[in-house]
């Protein structure tokens, strides 16, 4: 509470949704409160956990200036006001009678908003209502079970669990538990994750019972510019290869980058597989941008959507298609489109990986698993998805979602003087490099799902709004499931033991989560890429406002755009080693 320079202020006018509502603003240790007034009907309360906040600017006058002329409205200079955009895409402006009241609301947000280490966030304080204390989602992901599960004799088949890793020093972002092919000992294993990115070697993650297909993820080669190579991993991926006993298949390997994006990598030491010497295999390059350009992207929608505390209207709506958003998404269905069906249709192995394989891989590797396995279309089976491909495989939630927040995303725009002009600009290049790790790799994933969920409803037990809450839950830090980096960093923090996880919030509430019209049945989902639409129920807006003026059925295509059944066909008529 020290850093609370003031706990209550009447009379404050929230803005929402174009509306206006006058009441109290409480401040609390985790949360922003706006109360109404003990009569007012409707909504009472508002709660805003901190880590939900993105950005908060401090103006003079009232927050409605934005919307009109101050000259013809010279009572709205009077006294100052907070515009709040949070991560869940709510915007709120909040009207103070008084700056000086509304400075030390902006010093006391913005201290409590911004801490430099994750155990201070509410997950490690948040004690769990009754109903949720019936399930422990920890234990829900258990690696000899699922992939039992899967099909997989890990006793005696050709794939073993693999303890190699279990003191996480083999890779540190890498599970302690493994699955890796019989005839790999782990002798062989250690000397060849030194020749792939971070150390992240080849490691199943799915396996397609219907034709004995693999999913197999890592990072990128280290082939540099001398075009190196390594004998362990050649001999990895060769036995991976040959664990389904079908010799003369042409298996791929995928990269998710563009081609270009590739190349360049290996002047810095990385890049790609030199084909030659993966005999009996071919290469695909997914195309899928990265993380700094996918940022970007979703910004630009935030830019649209940024008068949502004041007025109904998008700023801008034509923004929305040239943020590309839409166009990442499409290409993400287009190549999981691609590769279930040569997994489902021409079982072929996949080896996965894009730079270190803990952003697009994931995303690619978990959306082809949703399309080909109806378990994981349960909401049991998602969990199990998101907590081995996600959590447990390493991919960098504390960094992507940037729970560890800075100041430079608060803006004092009350304050003239040169001083705070210079430190505007400061401020300004300070927030661009603090948030170059951040992405919404996560989000964009569960955006793809939607559209999934949206192609073929019935085909799906949960709903819309378990993964709108999902996102919400991913910036909450209300649970520790989304809190860390990597498997290790998990049991350092103890998590288990010190948080809930997020998975007893939606299995206590299954019935809330749950699409009635859902059919259990085993058939594969194949996207339709050409059918993408703006996620509005996540965005605060209505179908018509977001997607009114998309044509039905119909995205910006890219210009290379070809159908799956095109680059399939040309996949099989590609010689042996060709890129």
């Amino acid at each position: 509470m020290e850093y609370i320079k003031i706990t209550k202020v009447d009379d404050i006018l929230l803005f929402r949704r174009g509306t206006s509502l006058k009441g109290t603003l409480h401040l609390t240790t985790h949360h922003l409160i706006f109360t109404l007034p003990p009569t007012a009907t409707g909504m009472r309360e508002l709660w805003c956990c901190y880590p939900m906040i993105e950005r908060v600017e401090l103006n003079k006058g009232s927050a409605q200036l934005y919307m009109v002329d101050s000259e013809t409205h010279p009572d709205l200079c009077k006294g100052a006001c907070l515009r709040i955009r949070c991560r869940d895409f709510t915007f709120m402006a909040l009207d103070f009678p008084d700056l000086a009241q509304c400075q030390d609301a902006y010093d006391s947000i913005m201290k409590l908003t911004c801490i430099d280490e994750i155990d201070k966030v509410y997950a490690f304080l948040y004690s769990p209502i009754r109903i949720e204390t019936a399930f422990n989602g920890w234990k829900d992901y258990q690696v000899f079970d699922e992939f039992q599960r899967q099909g997989l004799d890990l006793d005696s088949g050709p794939w073993r669990l693999s303890n190699l890793n279990s003191d996480y020093r083999l890779c540190s972002s890498y599970p302690a538990q493994t699955i890796v092919p019989r005839a790999i000992s782990d002798t062989i294993l250690s000397h060849s994750v030194s020749f792939r990115s971070k150390n992240r070697f080849p490691a199943l993650t799915y396996y397609y019972k219907k034709n004995g297909a693999c999913i197999v993820r890592s990072s990128q080669p280290l082939t540099g510019i001398k075009q190196n190579r390594s004998l362990q991993d050649e001999k990895l991926l060769s036995e991976i290869f040959a664990t389904n006993g079908r010799q003369n298949l042409a298996n791929l390997i995928v990269d998710a980058r563009p081609i270009t994006n590739a190349m360049a990598q290996a002047a810095l030491g990385a890049g790609t597989e030199v084909m030659e010497n993966y005999p009996g295999c071919k290469k695909v390059f997914l195309n899928i941008e990265n993380i700094h350009i996918m940022r970007e992207s979703l910004n630009k929608i935030k830019e649209v959507l940024k008068n949502g505390d004041v007025s109904t209207q998008l700023y801008s709506p034509e923004l929305l298609i040239k943020s590309g958003w839409l166009n990442h998404v499409s290409n993400m269905l287009k190549a999981t489109d691609l590769l279930v069906k040569s997994m489902h249709l021409n079982g072929m192995h996949l080896i996965l990986h894009c730079s270190d394989g803990w952003d697009r891989t994931s995303q690619i590797a978990s959306l082809v698993q949703l399309c080909l396995d109806p378990y994981f279309r349960t909401l049991e089976g998602f969990v199990v998805l998101v907590e081995k491909d996600w959590c447990s495989f390493g991919h960098r939630f504390n960094e992507r979602s940037g729970h560890l927040q800075r100041d430079t995303k608060f803006y004092n725009y009350a304050q003239d003087t040169n001083f705070q002009k210079i430190k505007q600009l400061n401020q300004h290049f300070k927030h661009h490099q603090n948030t170059k790790l951040e992405s919404p790799v996560f989000q964009q994933f569960l955006d793809c799902v939607y559209q999934l969920m949206r192609q073929h409803p019935e085909k799906f037990e949960f709903n819309e709004r378990f993964l709108r809450r999902l996102v919400y839950h991913l910036y909450s830090c209300q649970y520790g499931t989304f809190l860390y980096d990597c498997e290790r960093e998990k049991k350092q923090l103890q998590l288990e033991t010190r948080t809930q996880s997020v998975w007893n919030y939606f299995k206590s509430r299954k019935q809330e989560f749950s699409f009635p019209g859902y059919h259990d049945d085993q058939e594969v989902v194949f996207p339709n890429y050409n059918d993408v639409k703006f996620w509005y129920q996540l965005f605060g807006k209505s179908n018509d406002e977001m997607n009114g003026f998309l044509s039905v059925g119909r995205v910006e295509k890219e210009k290379d755009a070809t159908s799956s059944a095109e680059k399939i066909d040309r996949l099989e008529k590609m010689e042996v080693g060709e890129e």
